[in-house]
């Protein structure tokens, strides 16, 4: 007895359809997982360079801050301010303050205003508060004298999202002044 020939037979057409519609339902769900992983990419990237530069700028000021004498806080007078004046290891004046437009300003010359300060900050940095705390200063307290600042703000991270931080460090004088 002799076998049937067998037909060779193709997909129809509601299996290409059903096969086709499932491949695109999961390259759209793939395609969107994609694209919010890319954007949760530039956003952290995007914050970390932000946090990047106010942590130098907070380290440049604690750097000139621990090499630095005769500190001077302008603002209350108890030791608290929101602008710092001080004379670096070169011997210059140096004055740190908040900029009206929301940056950390430096000024290295005598006189300093917001207009002849230097931003230090990105712009996308907004520093809302900006407070020095200075105590130990002379010689008859028999404390080494301290600088504490401590900020707060806003980061732009991107079009739609801010971040908001508080950051506090301090600084020692190296100089003895005891």
């Amino acid at each position: 007895m002799m076998k049937p020939a067998k037909t060779l037979r193709g997909f129809t057409l509601i299996e290409m359809i059903v096969s086709v519609g499932l491949f695109s339902v999961v390259m759209l769900v793939v395609t969107a997982a994609y694209l919010a992983i890319i954007t949760l990419d530039k956003e952290s990237r995007s914050t970390n360079e932000l946090v990047v530069n106010l942590s130098f700028a907070l380290e440049s000021i604690a750097r000139n801050v621990r090499t630095g004498t005769n500190y001077s806080c302008a603002g209350a007078g108890n030791g608290t301010c929101e602008q710092l004046s001080f004379i670096n290891a070169e011997g210059q004046p140096i004055t740190y303050m908040r900029k009206p437009d929301g940056s950390i300003g430096q000024c290295t010359s005598g006189a300093c205003t917001s207009a002849t300060a230097v931003g230090l900050t990105d712009p996308k940095i907004v520093i809302e508060s900006l407070t020095f705390y200075v105590w130990g200063v002379g010689t008859e307290d028999q404390t080494q004298p301290q600088v504490l600042m401590s900020v707060r703000g806003t980061m732009q991270a991107s079009a739609t999202r801010t971040v908001d931080f508080t950051i506090q460090t301090s600084a020692t004088q190296r100089v003895l002044d005891l």
